[in-house]
């Protein structure tokens, strides 16, 4: 059993620190692999204690034993003649998207876009891409007011009739301001839908609708796709833009 089928088989019994310890080293294999446990917890947000407990909770005396067989899974993963490449990885994960939309929901959610007084759509990191791609795809359609509010700038005040629509693939820690500006006395309480890969995504339940979309298997992470949730993000935007320009034809 290699790290990350050992990983998948405790999830059930992980704290909410340790899921967001497994969701980034899902995203970072190689990283959590390789770099010292100093550098991962200056550049990230966890500590030293947190990740030592982390690797206990696997069955390893400490980080160091933790780390030592990842870099032996990663390496025979790397060997082994059945690698899969990241072009298949991705191509799998757009065909995944597409054949498993559901075009109702998609319908609903444009029709819920087009209702809204103001749409603001969210992405922080590399979220913001396909944040951004949607917002050229609206911008073609005068009847969604949408636009992409400054992280640093977010509007102080939203209405019953706003929506916000946000994309986030791991832990949305990123998003915790906005949570707590939801949650001052008198504010509105806007239509939020949150797109995603984590189908446990921590702030999921703020969200009146929650889309996840698949995304590259634990296994597949050892190939180093951390664009993969991108691929899927931008494959749902595509849909949706279909969707808009059959329904602006007919």
């Amino acid at each position: 059993m290699n790290i990350f089928e050992l990983m998948d088989s405790k999830v059930s019994s992980f704290s909410k620190t340790d899921k967001a310890i497994y969701e980034q080293i899902k995203k970072f294999p190689e990283e959590f692999a390789n770099s010292s446990l100093n550098v991962l917890c200056d550049s990230g947000s966890f500590t030293k204690s947190a990740m030592t407990r982390f690797a206990q909770k696997l069955g390893f005396a400490g980080y160091t034993e933790f780390q030592y067989q990842f870099q032996q899974d990663i390496s025979a993963h790397k060997a082994s003649d059945q690698k899969t490449s990241s072009a298949e990885i991705y191509g799998r994960i757009l065909r995944q998207v597409s054949e498993t939309a559901d075009h109702d929901v998609i319908s609903d959610l444009i029709q819920d876009m087009k209702k809204a007084r103001r749409l603001f759509i969210i992405g922080t990191n590399l979220s913001h891409l396909p944040a951004e791609e949607m917002m050229i795809a609206l911008s073609f359609h005068s009847d969604i007011n949408a636009q992409i509010p400054r992280s640093d700038m977010m509007p102080y005040h939203y209405c019953d009739d706003d929506m916000i629509l946000m994309y986030s693939a791991s832990t949305g820690s990123s998003h915790q301001s906005l949570m707590q500006a939801l949650r001052r006395e008198g504010q509105g309480k806007p239509n939020m839908v949150l797109i995603t890969t984590n189908a446990k995504h921590p702030l999921r339940h703020n969200f009146r609708r929650v889309i996840v979309l698949p995304t590259a298997t634990m296994s597949d992470s050892m190939s180093n796709t951390p664009l993969s949730d991108m691929f899927a993000f931008m494959m749902f935007n595509d849909l949706v833009a279909e969707q808009l320009q059959l329904e602006k034809n007919n």
